[in-house]
């Protein structure tokens, strides 16, 4: 780049010098032209007077134009020089007081009068001017011509100077093509090293993977060995568990048939019932999710499906509206048993001895951790009114009811912080029907995704 600059540099100063050369070449060349000028108004001035031929009145004004013009040519040249001004000015001056001289014989040869031709510049005055300007003349062409012998003097010099600057950026561009070359040798060199290395630990790496994958898949079959066995085992678990309470069931079962007394009686039914529905959740719990969580849904149809059985009714149409959802075990079993006491109560009491209906069952999410099971019917109502306050609180607290039922589900919605509220759905008719709405706080439920149920459960119908 400094080579570059310097070349640039000496460029300028060399079309400077070409430029002042040029310039000195054409003040000579106008200095000649106006001593040719001046030496044609004197020949015009000579012709017309030893001929009075006005045909040389042509060329003596052609003359005389030309040395104005060529005055006005060397003024522009030389503007801005003041002594190359005073110079011009100068001879310009005597040549005008030349042209007063030969304007007065011209003039005195058109009136008549007897103007004798003399050689050119014969005269004494015009003999001296134009010795001088003769003198003038060459003494500014030979200033001239010094002038332009040092200027073409540093022509040449800085013509040199460029000459060096060019060489001297051919050689930087040499050393730096060759340095990049050195150095493109250098990274392609170190690029084949770096794609060597890389190449070996891709290798490396590939082993490792491929010997961690095997381990990784030997691991996997043992684990889901193991899953699949801890699953079996618990199955076998909550079955056995089901099949144990379905052996108390029948204990309570004979000592139903043996038992007379009528209050004995319903508490040995409500109990049976109660473990009944447990039994029946257990026999069914069917884990999924790293044997964690249980579907809701498959497990509270299963248990009341149970209950339609149990009851051996066809006059009560159950219907069961549960999203599939997911939750522990423990809440799963709970939640049924809370289900199961709404629908057993609606089955004894809402259609009287004979009646028919139809008891609905819905359970949908409120917000992230909370949920809402509601258990109506189209029976004869809770005694006409529009809403029976029979609610527990948050302290499991219970008003106006105070059967076994009740408690029990007061108990079991106490676990999820929720409340219990009974409404008439349809005042002022003969069946008004009954409307429980249990409102559960902290009943947590998950989503399933893409879960399905097991190709071995079958779900039963609605009634």
């Amino acid at each position: 780049m400094l080579s570059g600059m310097t070349a640039i540099v000496a460029w300028q100063w060399m079309v400077k010098s070409a430029d002042e050369v040029t310039h000195t070449q054409l003040v000579q060349q106008e200095l000649t032209k106006w001593l040719s000028a001046t030496q044609d108004l004197e020949n015009g001035q000579l012709g017309y007077l030893l001929t009075k031929d006005e045909s040389y009145l042509k060329p003596y004004q052609s003359a005389k134009g030309a040395v104005s013009l060529i005055h006005n040519n060397l003024v522009r040249l030389v503007a801005g020089n003041v002594g190359q001004i005073a110079v011009i000015e100068s001879i310009h001056q005597t040549i005008k007081e030349r042209l007063e001289v030969l304007d007065k014989n011209m003039a005195a040869a058109g009136k008549g009068g007897d103007v004798s031709p003399r050689p050119f510049g014969a005269d004494e005055f015009g003999g001296k001017i134009m010795e001088r300007l003769r003198s003038q003349i060459a003494a500014a062409k030979q200033q001239e011509q010094m002038l332009y012998r040092r200027e073409l003097k540093q022509f040449r010099r800085q013509s040199s100077w460029l000459l060096g600057a060019m060489l001297a950026t051919l050689l930087a561009c040499a050393a730096l093509a060759l340095v990049a070359m050195i150095r493109e040798r250098q990274r392609v060199a170190a690029l084949e090293l770096t794609a060597l290395t890389l190449t070996s630990a891709n290798r490396s790496l590939e082993q490792r993977v491929r010997s961690r994958t095997e381990e990784l898949a030997i691991e996997r079959d043992r684990a889901e060995a193991e899953r699949e066995r801890a699953e079996a085992l618990l199955r076998d678990v909550t079955h056995r568990i089901g099949n144990t309470l379905a052996l108390v069931v029948g204990f309570i079962n004979l000592h139903i048939r043996h038992t007379t007394d009528p209050k004995s009686l319903k508490t040995l039914m409500g109990a049976r019932d109660r473990i009944h529905a447990i039994a029946s959740a257990q026999r069914r719990i069917n884990v999924v999710n790293d044997l964690e969580l249980v579907r809701i849904d498959t497990l509270i149809q299963a248990v009341l499906d149970d209950v339609v059985e149990a009851a051996g009714e066809d006059r009560i149409v159950l219907l069961v509206d549960v999203p599939p959802l997911l939750a522990s075990a423990q809440v799963a079993t709970s939640l049924c048993v809370l289900t199961q006491e709404f629908v057993v109560n609606s089955f004894k009491h809402a259609f009287g001895e004979s009646g028919s209906g139809c008891v609905n069952v819905l359970l949908k999410r409120k917000g992230e951790s909370g949920a809402e099971l509601v258990v109506e019917d189209d029976g004869i109502g809770v005694g006409g009114s529009a809403v029976v306050s029979s609610t527990t609180d948050h302290d499991g607290a219970v008003q106006h009811s105070e059967g076994l039922g009740t408690k029990i589900a007061a108990l079991l919605t106490r676990q999820f912080s929720g409340t219990i509220s009974y409404e008439t759905m349809r005042p002022g008719t003969d069946k008004p029907g009954t409307r429980v709405i249990v409102t559960l706080t902290d009943l947590v439920l998950s989503d399933p995704g893409q879960l399905t149920p097991p190709e071995h459960e079958e779900r039963r119908p609605s009634a």
